[in-house]
């Protein structure tokens, strides 16, 4: 049989049509596997594109900002670098910019990075079972460790918090001394009025802070020590007490809350509760000052005489009476005696939990209250300040920006002492970490002090972080004292009204580097200082007739170097209630002739008529270097050695006053095998010419064994910082 012509079309048009579904589905098959392979190329591209952290210098104060800028995350700042994560395949586009930078890590899934101040007992080669170290300056070590390991690392560390995912470089808003200060004040330091504030602080009870430290350390019902570690189940106990208590203290002015918040730790999540007390200000937004201080513990640290035996936390005592009953019962008191007191500015009054697992609580509080577009003004933070470890003295941990709380601090301490009895030590930090929930507001560019019984580290309270930090081991004269200081630095802001009244304080003599931003202590010959001074009228009355004589001196204004002078007419220019004119600033060439330590004096004069003159000056001390380096050589006596390390000598030899900040020691094939950091290294100051220092000093009585050894050394002026390379030998 044969097809027609019209027939064999017809069956061509079926059979494409039945085709056609299978090419479409074979050509969709293909399709997916070809986009599929090339997703699996671009996963894989990703994935073999690691992020990493890299440490970046500058030198010009506009540098951070283009960093900030770039497709690069700040993790973390300092005056002079940071440290950035980052892609590798970025690392170009940082180079060619200019950056000088290092690779210090490559990051790894499942580990966070902990910044760390390391306990007396940790050293670097105990770190295998914790993590690895990344980076490691003076006292400021990172840390990589494993999410499941983080509960180890705890008790081995006097302080510790995770590297921020993201932080602002530069200094607080508010780096000088803030205009809000001087809006109406109580009892200026020398003016007769000062005696307000110290009956003010005599109104701190030390029987209540003692009742209060007895209660957050034992429970009088079972007689048994409490635990406020933050794991506990009966975590909620003590932030319910303190909620009552503030109450209580402030007579219901305060609105008390629990404040929640979530955090991960140990691979885990937890949810906990800060506890927070505010007192509204007569002048909605003036913004908040803060004092703080947080109330759990741990007492991990706790040697047993029992071989194996280590403190659990699910069934052993964490009475934290130093750490940090002393600060909670301080800030209790501080709002019981400033709710009787008006202010212009809000008061809140905050005590934080998981500080002992890295300021947990306090940086969800400062994060919250940032996002909330709050203006922290200050933060007086409160822990661990009633052992007693030298004579009436408390210290302050502070940091550049917030130079003018620490500085009121003191000037009140100095004013009443004849009052409270207390002498205030000053701890200047270089970077945002510190070992306290101050740092929180570091890292926030907000600014804030910490109260602490010492200056420096290790701890020297013997019952810290263990089982025997109890009531009866406190002093509780210095925890009273320190206190009714706390008490009167902040009654200082109490408003009031007043004839106007010239005032200058340290934040008000700002010095800065021409072309740069920063304020500086320390400069170098061939730069250019400038000046910038003012002054403030912290009475209620606006003076309108006045002329206001402002001069600066290096030195003694009666016979020092004039640097500069202005007159400010009020008749021209207005000195307003609460605030201060602008006024220009003065510049100074710095050169050889002026290499050393000066102290700048800012005067304010206004005239006969200005009832109160004692509160009109200020100093503060400046640094210029030359622009060699301080030291010139270094050497090891004798070289070679044959006897033991008690008989080798350091000799290094400088040019001008230094500091020996850091040496290491090492071995022939790069082992590090030894050396100091910072105070370890020379409890005195290096002084022109030649210097001995026993070795011994400086490897705390290592073995040295025969061979040949590298060193080096680091010191500095207050200016720049040198390093020195050496060797010696040490024969059988």
């Amino acid at each position: 049989m044969f097809e027609t012509a019209v027939e064999r079309q017809a069956k061509a048009r079926r059979k494409t049509v039945n085709e056609r579904p299978v090419r479409m589905i074979v050509l969709f098959v293909l399709g997916s596997l070809i986009s599929i392979a090339a997703l699996s190329n671009a996963i894989g591209q990703v994935a073999a594109e690691e992020s990493v952290l890299v440490k970046v210098r500058w030198t010009n104060a506009s540098e951070p900002g283009t960093i900030e800028s770039a497709s690069h995350a700040v993790r973390y700042c300092q005056p002079d670098w940071a440290i950035l994560e980052t892609k590798e395949s970025e690392l170009e586009n940082l180079r060619s910019s200019g950056f000088s930078f290092d690779v210090i890590d490559t990051m790894t899934v499942g580990e966070r990075y902990w910044l760390i101040t390391p306990a007396k007992s940790f050293s670097t080669d105990s770190l295998a079972a914790y993590g690895r170290l990344v980076f490691l300056r003076h006292d400021l070590w990172l840390l990589a460790v494993d999410e499941t390991l983080e509960p180890r690392l705890a008790p081995f560390v006097s302080a510790l918090t995770l590297l921020p995912e993201r932080m602002e470089c530069g200094v607080s808003s508010q780096p000088g001394r803030p205009p809000w200060l001087g809006s109406g004040v109580y009892g200026l330091p020398g003016t007769g009025n000062a005696g307000f504030l110290g009956t003010v602080s005599s109104t701190v009870s030390m029987d209540s802070i003692r009742s209060t430290v007895h209660f957050l350390s034992f429970d009088d019902d079972s007689a048994k020590l409490r635990s406020r570690f933050t794991f506990r189940p009966d975590s909620l106990t003590i932030p319910l007490w303190l909620m009552e208590k503030l109450r209580i203290a402030t007579g219901g002015k305060a609105a008390v809350a629990l404040d929640s918040f979530v955090f991960r730790y140990g691979g885990l999540n937890y949810t906990r509760y800060n506890v927070v007390g505010r007192i509204p200000g007569r002048v909605p937004g003036s913004g908040t000052f803060v004092l703080c201080a947080h109330y759990d513990s741990q007492a991990g640290s706790t040697v047993y005489a029992e071989p194996g035996r280590r403190w659990d936390w699910r069934i052993d005592p964490a009475p934290g009476a130093d750490d940090n009953g002393s600060g909670v019962a301080s800030v209790l008191e501080c709002a019981r005696v400033l709710s009787a007191l008006e202010f212009d500015v809000d008061l809140e009054f905050v005590f934080f939990c998981a500080e002992e697992q890295g300021l947990f609580g306090s940086q969800a509080y400062v994060q919250n209250r940032k996002a909330q577009g709050y203006n922290i003004l200050g933060a007086l933070n409160f822990d661990m300040h009633a052992y007693r470890t030298a004579s009436d003295s408390t210290f302050l941990r502070t940091n550049l920006s917030s130079g003018w709380l620490s500085n009121h601090v003191k000037m009140i301490a100095e004013t009443l002492f004849d009052s409270i009895g207390i002498r205030v030590g000053l701890v200047p930090v270089e970077g945002p970490y510190d070992v306290s929930d101050h740092a929180s507001f570091w890292m926030s560019r907000f600014d804030g002090v910490h109260f602490f019984e010492q200056a420096g580290f290790p701890v020297l309270n013997p019952y810290y972080h263990t089982v025997n930090d109890t009531a009866g081991t406190l002093d509780y004269v210095l925890a009273w004292k320190v206190a009714r200081l706390g008490a009167a630095s902040v009654a200082y802001f109490a408003t009031t009204s007043r004839a106007w009244d010239l005032e200058v304080m340290p934040g008000d003599l700002e010095l800065r580097l021409e072309g740069h931003t920063g304020l500086v202590e320390a400069g170098s010959v061939g730069e250019v200082v400038r000046l910038s001074p003012s002054f403030h009228n912290i009475g209620a009355e606006v003076p309108d007739t006045i002329s206001v004589h402002v001069a600066v001196y290096d030195g003694d204004p009666s016979s020092g170097w004039l640097i500069g002078e202005r007159v400010i007419y009020a008749s021209t220019t207005p000195i307003p209630a609460g605030g201060s004119p602008v006024i220009e600033p003065f510049t100074w060439l710095l050169t050889e002739g002026d290499v050393g330590a000066h102290s700048i004096y800012l005067v304010v004069d206004g005239g006969e008529t200005e009832q109160v003159r004692t509160n009109n000056f200020v100093s503060k001390t400046f640094r210029v270097g030359s622009l060699s380096l301080a030291i010139r050589e270094s050497c090891v006596l004798p070289n070679p050695s044959v006897g033991p390390v008690n008989d080798m000598t350091l000799r290094v030899f400088v040019t001008r006053d230094a500091y020996l900040t850091e040496v290491d020691l090492y071995d022939i094939s790069g082992r590090r095998v030894g050396g100091c950091r910072s105070d370890n290294c020379s409890s005195a100051g290096l002084v022109p010419g030649d210097n001995d220092i026993a070795l011994s000093s400086i490897l705390s009585g290592s073995a040295v064994a025969p061979g040949v050894y590298l060193y080096r050394l680091r010191v500095d002026d207050g200016v720049r910082e040198g390093v020195c390379y050496g060797r010696f030998a040490v024969l059988k």
